[in-house]
């Protein structure tokens, strides 16, 4: 049943006036905002929708001069004009760069390029894209290893993102990173729990406020002793094959990390069920997928261990979703955090949200992240989140019976700012 219209617009004025918290993106803090037309359109969502509809991946070849390379694209991303992203790329061009044409095409690209190229030489372009959104933090994902001086911490939220560390240890140019940024020299599985220990530390003196990482489906933590981690760890400091007991390393230095954010007061974010470079023949950034059916009990070790550890879930298969949202129910040091990538779609994201209000504590739920990869992406992705979110309040919130108009305003303030402010800390 469609809500009433006149709810619904009351609604979606006030939640627009709320300044959200953007937890989790992929925008950098030295360059924030596209400088050119191409910086937006290589978003992957548009490469890989255009190479799934067909187009030649030869086309957005990194050599390519954009006058060559963005026809063709535009061409392409006629076949995905009918999905939620592309209408991403044409709210942001209207709201920001005043575009007007209903389409994005071969004929018509150059003029927008041109306003962003000058958008671009405002050095305060990203506070104003953020203030235009109704941003007021964006949350960062920083590897390991990152340069964090000169992060402006008025706007951005340094995260430590594990994938690189956790998956990647058995590389020896990650292991020498690992003692460069840390001052310790590896040896064994005390010296890397130290090494950890003082990460985790170094990015907390600098700001963030959250480590994450992506898991792939069916990933168990196994309970470590420190003899195991131990012997594990120097295998691999050595060099040695460890793939008997990759587990066992990569559940410890979990483990430790986790260990260190009850330490340090830091939320674990956790990003369940991508199968990394599952579809081979795929362009960059466009070769992961899902996959139905597994199960977040492998998360139990972590979250039965460390209480005191606030464990922000995501989850990217619709079959995990009501699992997703018993843990919220019973759990509690979990948290249910936005809907990520291929739930990122506005037909899913109606029925988790309204299944998710009716049967998760108010004060459990993150609302939304972006995801984005820059900030312009963060305004039009908030937008379809905010429209949503007042259309599910009016009809399955106010309509139905749990409550007031202005306690739908609360419950959205909940979720897009107080929450994420309170949870993480800031």
């Amino acid at each position: 049943m469609r809500p009433s219209k006149a709810l619904e617009r009351r609604l979606a004025g006030r939640i627009a006036d709320i300044p959200v918290v953007d937890v989790h993106s992929h925008v950098p803090s030295a360059a924030p905002c596209a400088r050119t037309l191409r910086d937006l359109l290589g978003y992957h969502y548009f490469t890989e929708l255009a190479h799934s509809a067909g187009m030649n991946a030869e086309v957005i070849a990194p050599d390519r001069p954009d006058e060559e390379m963005l026809p063709e694209l535009l061409d392409a991303m006629e076949n995905i004009n009918n999905t939620v992203q592309y209408s991403w790329m044409m709210e942001l061009a209207r709201e920001l760069f005043g575009f007007e044409d209903d389409r994005l095409t071969r004929d018509n690209w150059q003029p927008l390029d041109e306003a962003i190229r000058r958008a671009a030489d405002d050095e305060n372009r990203a506070r104003a894209v953020l203030s235009r959104a109704n941003i007021e933090k964006v949350f960062l994902t920083n590897s390991f290893d990152d340069d964090l001086e000169g992060i402006d911490t008025d706007l951005f939220v340094p995260a430590l993102r594990l994938d690189d560390l956790v998956f990647g240890f058995q590389d020896e140019s990650v292991r020498e990173s690992l003692q460069r940024v840390t001052g310790v020299e590896l040896a064994g599985g005390r010296s890397l729990a130290e090494a950890l220990g003082r990460l985790v530390e170094r990015f907390r003196v600098r700001g963030a406020r959250s480590v994450a990482i992506s898991l792939p489906p069916g990933f168990e933590v196994c309970q470590v002793d420190e003899a195991a981690f131990d012997r594990v760890a120097q295998n691999a400091l050595r060099g040695a094959r460890i793939s008997q007991d990759v587990h066992v390393l990569q559940s410890g230095m979990l483990l430790k990390v986790a260990e260190n954010c009850g330490h340090l007061g830091l939320c674990f974010q956790i990003m369940y069920g991508v199968v990394r470079g599952a579809y081979e023949h795929g362009v960059l950034q466009g070769t992961d997928l899902p996959v139905a059916g597994c199960s977040l009990s492998g998360l139990l070790p972590l979250l039965n261990g460390f209480p005191e550890v606030t464990f922000c879930l995501s989850v990217l298969s619709a079959g995990q979703l009501q699992e997703l949202a018993a843990y919220g129910w019973l759990v509690q040091n979990v948290v249910l955090s936005g809907h990520w990538w291929y739930l990122n779609v506005p037909a899913r994201i109606e029925r988790d949200l309204a299944a998710r209000l009716q049967s998760v504590p108010k004060n459990k739920l993150i609302g939304y992240y972006s995801d984005a990869y820059k900030a312009e992406f963060a305004l039009a992705k908030f937008n379809m989140y905010r429209r949503i979110l007042s259309r599910v309040l009016a009809r399955d919130f106010v309509e139905a019976g749990f409550g007031a108009e202005e306690d739908a305003v609360r419950i959205a303030s909940l979720l897009l700012r107080e929450n994420p402010i309170r949870i993480m800390r800031l």
